[in-house]
């Protein structure tokens, strides 16, 4: 520990095997913003100085005490002392023919869920729950887990999140939570958050859904329309806040993308259906088949003590090429919902017939082949579907494969599966034969920058045999929904100077780091906080939105927490509205 500027030759250096503070005394204004957050006690404030002073035995190199100096009086060098990650492996059927298997693992014995707590730091203005859109307590949970209590860490989890089992499986941490994990944030690998919340969920049966009214009449009425995540996180506080609960759904059964987006291999069916098996037992009224238009959305909250409208962006985009009218030309609502029944069947997929998997190289190249316009998550959930059908599947992706947001484990996933992924490839048009798609014209694209849209290089194009074509590129609201919406989709990005909360804890300091993919995680997630806010306010008289009808296209946890934040917005008007309750004014 050196109380000068930048260390000499003598102290730190790459081959450090130890971390060291350095404190450079003319910058410290003895705020202690450093001790507070210190999760090792290795930072005090000297009694004469009135400056802080290290102890390099105590420092594990977590770096808190840099990203949160607010005069850049504190370095640290050397390496982070932290354990190895548990490794968590994915496996795949040697025979993907309509092989439902869950194919991500997750901890499986105490003693790697021991480990792997025992790897976090118990921060005291922990990152990592700002990091969360649904704000779970994970330190809690994680000391909860330590002393090997799982109704405690369940208890935890349950006063912020109804998805657990969901949510571990299928958010992408290495942008949340764990990408705002204090050891992700100082270069080094970040604690399995979402592993460790799966355990909890796997091993221990998620707490019921208990009803405030019980037999006695409820307090209010409220619609809900939709009942994906953020229908299921309003419906479950309402009715926990006695408040009566129907649901109007348009497909035949509930959950929304969970039930049908998300391929049984990623999130099998019993986890999906869990949600609405509890809320059913708890009393929620539910009514599928029921499309609820534009018209019908103002008389529900003529008819109902409040609404929220959870809709969902539901509208596929379609790239507007030569040929995107052919039959063979699907969106992904429709291949996911059609490939989910296909699979759960055993049954072939229309277009796919010819469908088979065989280790016969002859009968390989005769399958069905099918491009998927798209490389994200739901991209990678159609092309390794229609693997599962028989086909063999590409996806192209017109950006480069450096700047494309693609999730590195999905992507990792598909390949292993037989999926070709083109990047820096986009379609020019589709041809067919008959009123049927036969061939798609690719051309190369270029992008030397990740601000810069790419750009298409329409002399270098070739042509490819396709029997389907899937548009994966994504999902807009629906205009008479967004309509009714107001200013619907809110932009999730904050304005003006961040909160001094915000700021202290450092979330901000380092907002890109190589485990988060460099995605910049403190901005994300402070645009996430301004955008869940929007879900307290009413868009129109007795009307609230929550979800992909507030925001756009967004995450399950950011739904259900949007869904929560409605919901509760809802029970204090309706408190304030009923007979004797008192007033704002008192």
């Amino acid at each position: 520990m050196t109380l000068t500027a930048p260390a000499d030759a003598t102290t730190g250096s790459l081959g450090a095997t130890s971390p060291s503070i350095h404190v450079v005394i003319d910058r410290c204004a003895g705020c202690q913003e450093c001790i507070v957050r210190c999760p090792t006690q290795a930072l005090r404030m000297d009694p004469y100085t009135w400056t802080a002073v290290g102890d390099d035995q105590r420092c594990v190199g977590c770096r808190q005490c840099e990203r949160t100096c607010p005069y850049a009086a504190i370095t640290i060098d050397g390496p982070e002392l932290v354990a190895a990650r548990v490794v968590l492996a994915t496996t795949h059927p040697d025979n993907l023919a309509y092989n439902r298997s869950e194919t991500r693992r997750s901890i499986t014995t105490w003693h790697e869920a021991l480990d792997e707590a025992n790897r976090c730091l118990d921060c005291p203005d922990p990152t990592c729950v700002r990091g969360c859109p649904a704000h779970n307590d994970i330190p809690m949970f994680i000391r909860a887990l330590r002393s090997g209590d799982l109704d405690d860490a369940h208890r935890v989890i349950r006063a912020t999140s109804y998805l657990p089992d969901i949510c571990s499986r299928v958010c992408d941490q290495a942008v949340q939570c764990e990408g705002a994990c204090s050891w992700s944030l100082a270069g080094s690998t970040p604690v399995a958050i979402g592993a460790l919340e799966r355990f909890i969920a796997d091993n221990a049966p998620v707490p019921p859904i208990a009803k405030a009214w019980a037999d006695t009449t409820p307090s209010a009425r409220v619609a809900v329309v939709g009942s994906g995540p953020a229908a299921m996180a309003a419906s479950a506080e309402l009715i926990q806040g006695g408040v009566e609960v129907t649901v109007f759904e348009r497909d035949e059964h509930p959950g929304g993308l969970c039930r049908w987006g998300i391929p049984d291999f990623t999130l099998p069916e019993p986890v999906a259906r869990r949600p609405w098996n509890d809320l059913a037992a708890a009393g929620v009224r539910l009514h599928t088949n029921h499309n609820v238009d534009a018209d019908e959305l103002t008389s529900l909250a003529r008819d109902y003590d409040a609404l929220v409208v959870a809709t969902g962006a539901s509208v596929a985009l379609r790239a507007p090429v030569p040929g995107s009218d052919l039959d063979g030309v699907w969106d992904a609502t429709q291949f996911l919902q059609a490939a989910h029944s296909a699979l759960a069947n055993g049954s072939p997929l229309p277009f796919l017939e010819n469908s088979g998997l065989t280790d016969d190289a002859s009968c390989a190249t005769k399958a069905p082949r099918v491009l998927v316009i798209g490389a994200g998550n739901t991209a990678m959930d159609v092309a390794r579907s229609a693997r599962r059908l028989g086909a063999l599947a590409t996806c192209i992706d017109w950006m480069d494969r450096r700047f494309a947001p693609v999730r590195p484990d999905e992507l990792d996933e598909a390949t292993a599966e037989g999926v070709e992924v083109r990047f820096s490839t986009t379609l020019r048009r589709l041809i067919g034969e008959g009123g049927r798609v036969t061939q798609a014209e690719l051309a190369e694209t270029v992008q030397p920058k990740a601000a810069k849209k790419p750009k298409v290089l329409v002399a270098k194009t070739s042509r490819i045999p396709v029997d389907m074509v899937v548009m994966a590129m994504g999902y807009r609201i629906d205009a008479d929904v967004a309509k009714l919406g107001g200013d619907v989709p809110v932009a999730r990005k904050a304005h003006g100077l961040a909160d001094r909360r915000w700021v202290a804890s450092g979330l901000l300091a380092n907002p890109a780091p190589d485990a988060a993919r460099n995605q910049p995680v403190g901005l994300l997630a402070l645009g996430r906080e301004h955008a869940a806010a929007q879900a307290a306010y009413p868009r129109r008289d007795r009307t609230w939105f929550a979800g992909d009808s507030l925001v756009g296209p967004s995450t399950v946890v950011e739904a259900m927490t949007q869904g929560k934040i409605a919901a509760q917005a809802i029970l204090a008007s309706l408190t304030h509205q009923m007979p004797g309750s008192e007033s704002i004014d008192g």
